[in-house]
């Protein structure tokens, strides 16, 4: 059997992608360490979702984008010293617009709010404790069929803790306080998020 795909197949997915590419999304998790403990900062704006997503300009990077709209909200810029703007993962979501969308998502590893002087977030936000959820497990073939905002901060704490271990900058930003907040936790590479 062949692994090249026919002709036929060819033109079939020439055709549908030049009709219905996906839109590309920046999904945002913003987290700090409050109370000993990791807490996903959700804006009251993003509802019952509780993500953030912001759409995919072609005209700048996705993680300058990302790092732009985090330091638009909580009014202050972030310091490469104590603040971490990375990739977690990708997935592809069906959605009512033709090709669906693609969701790149990102942490944003916040200093500890009050370091930040963001008062004017105040009751813009609430702050809800991660937990030790897990990530989403799926078949060898095909993604999960719904990925959960938890499974998701899940796979992304633990891509995390693998930076914290291989990745000096990051490792020197976050410290000793994220360190024992992620001991517990697997260490994953960032990809696809499959599960």
């Amino acid at each position: 059997m062949s692994s090249q795909p026919t002709e036929s197949q060819r033109r079939t997915w020439e055709t549908k992608g030049a009709n219905a590419s996906p839109a590309i999304w920046c999904e945002i998790l913003p987290i700090t360490l409050a109370d000993g403990q990791i807490v996903h900062v959700q804006r009251q704006q993003d509802g019952a979702s509780a993500a953030w997503y912001e759409p995919h300009s072609a005209v700048a990077h996705p993680s300058d984008a990302v790092r732009a709209c985090v330091e638009m909200f909580f009014g202050a810029t972030l310091d490469a010293c104590a603040a971490v703007v990375h990739s977690t993962a990708w997935r592809y979501e069906p959605s009512d617009r033709p090709g669906g969308r693609l969701i790149l998502t990102y942490l944003a590893i916040l200093p500890p709010l009050s370091a930040l002087g963001c008062a004017r977030t105040s009751g813009q936000i609430t702050l809800v404790p991660v937990g030790t959820g897990l990530p989403a497990r799926s078949g060898t073939l095909v993604p999960p069929e719904q990925i959960s905002l938890a499974q998701v901060l899940a796979h992304a704490l633990d891509h995390l803790t693998l930076l914290l271990a291989t990745d000096q900058a990051i490792a020197a930003a976050l410290g000793a306080g994220w360190r024992k907040n992620l001991a517990q936790r697997q260490q994953r590479p960032a990809g696809e998020f499959q599960g």
